[in-house]
């Protein structure tokens, strides 16, 4: 009886020491660590990456991802301005200038475009947004607004295939608004059918009110998506004096009402010199400057 308890307490004995010699050979301490326990094992979530933060702007937050990215400030603080910039994707030479200026602008690009990918791509990585400037049937004689348009004879899966379709081509996408687009711009029931594949998505919607008795912004209220409408066309003519009185109209509107909405043009000569001096005018006098995301007018 007594070997026996002898031979169990042995066995017992030499099973503790094997697995203790087990966990200090081939723990997260012993000589095997980093073959067993590097970040190639290890899940994502649980790696340190050294460099990964976040930091806060304001109301919304600025982002750094592994020391990449910088989303520009948003500063929603009335009186607070957006400024959307349309027709990105022919025209390479303009990045430049308005990389230069340091305000949350949102970029919206056209889908098939040459430079529109690459455009959009960099425009992002430099913190600034960007929108999917989708093309929409204009009054006629000039129908076609471009490649990827919506059409008034289309159904809810035509617009939802065609809008997927425009989104493979445009990165990084954070909201959206029409190209021209008078015609569709003006049918209630196309523009539902883009709004709610817009919220699906989780994108907002600004209707750039390319007409009179467009339907975009009445679409997305319906729809409990808030309102955001293009309110002054910065560079509707291509003087430097008229950009400064429309950048000086949108300031007017923001300290009256608290927030207000521009839309201006990428390609145009004067357009990205003159917006940014006077961004840098209007904060001087107490203007803010937001992403078109963050506010509703």
């Amino acid at each position: 009886m007594g070997d026996k308890r002898a031979k169990r307490l042995a066995i017992t004995l030499a099973v503790a020491i094997i697995l203790a010699a087990g966990v200090v050979l081939f723990g997260p301490w012993g000589p095997y660590k980093d073959l067993i326990f590097s970040h190639e094992n290890v899940p994502k979530e649980h790696r340190d990456t050294g460099n990964e933060k976040v930091v806060q702007h304001g109301t919304e937050a600025g982002k750094i991802t592994a020391g990449r990215r910088i989303e520009k400030r948003s500063d929603t603080s009335p009186p607070s301005v957006a400024i959307i910039v349309d027709d990105v994707g022919n025209v390479e030479s303009k990045l430049a200038e308005w990389k230069k200026i340091d305000a949350p602008l949102s970029f919206s690009v056209l889908p098939y475009p040459p430079l529109s990918y690459t455009l959009a791509d960099r425009l992002y990585q430099a913190g600034y947004l960007v929108m999917m400037h989708i093309p929409t049937e204009n009054q006629p004689p000039n129908s076609f607004a471009g490649e990827g348009h919506l059409s008034t004879n289309m159904n809810k899966q035509d617009v939802f295939v065609t809008l997927d379709g425009d989104l493979s081509k445009v990165p990084n996408v954070s909201g959206i608004n029409n190209h021209q687009g008078g015609r569709g711009c003006d049918d209630l029931q196309l523009m539902t059918f883009e709004c709610e594949w817009a919220k699906q998505h989780g994108f907002y919607v600004v209707d750039s009110r390319s007409s009179a008795n467009s339907m975009v912004s009445y679409a997305a209220v319906q729809l409990g998506m808030g309102e955001k409408r293009n309110q002054v066309f910065i560079d509707h003519q291509n003087d430097p004096e008229f950009i400064r009185s429309a950048m000086c109209e949108l300031a007017d509107i923001a300290r009256e009402d608290g927030y207000a909405i521009g839309i201006c043009h990428w390609h145009r000569p004067n357009t990205a010199k003159i917006v940014g001096e006077m961004v840098k005018e209007l904060k001087a006098k107490g203007i803010n400057f937001a992403f078109a995301r963050d506010i509703n007018n």
